[in-house]
């Protein structure tokens, strides 16, 4: 499953990339970044359903995740032969489009997310940025999530 989260995760990355550093390097508050874990929970519990459904839609067109996700890793890297059959590759094709299909409304419900949490879309954009280069950031982060896990 951990190579369909890295599948799933390039579908969403315009919600995390394109993003300076420079951006996000002003002051960012703790009250911001309460908005920003809020968000970040919400975003993974829309990934993890959307992780479920993509599983779905492999199992329904006759493929094991881990099989569609060996082809899809190949297919996505050039220097890689896709060891698959012509067969395989039509049902990872037929899985593909289906996928492409749901992205959209994965990514409305994720931007909705964000902008309920208060912060753009930009914003969100900025501080995740932030957070995978800066580690006193990162251990604020940590620790909110830690508080609002111990308060759920």
């Amino acid at each position: 499953m951990s190579k369909l989260k890295a599948t799933t995760l390039l579908l969403f990355v315009t919600l995390l990339g394109g993003v300076s550093f420079a951006q996000a390097q002003d002051k960012i508050s703790d009250a911001e970044l309460n908005k920003f874990a809020n968000a970040f929970q919400v975003v993974q519990m829309e990934n993890q359903k959307a992780q479920q459904k993509m599983a779905t839609v492999i199992t329904d067109n006759g493929m094991e995740v881990e099989r569609f996700s060996t082809i899809q890793q190949a297919v996505s890297n050039p220097n890689q032969e896709a060891d698959a059959t012509d067969a395989e590759m039509k049902k990872h094709d037929a899985i593909m489009a289906e996928i492409k299909k749901m992205q959209p409304a994965i990514e409305a419900k994720m931007e909705k997310a964000v902008a309920d949490s208060g912060i753009t879309i930009e914003r969100y954009q900025a501080i995740g940025t932030a957070l995978q280069q800066d580690k006193s950031l990162q251990q604020r982060f940590q620790s909110i999530m830690m508080k609002n896990a111990k308060q759920n």
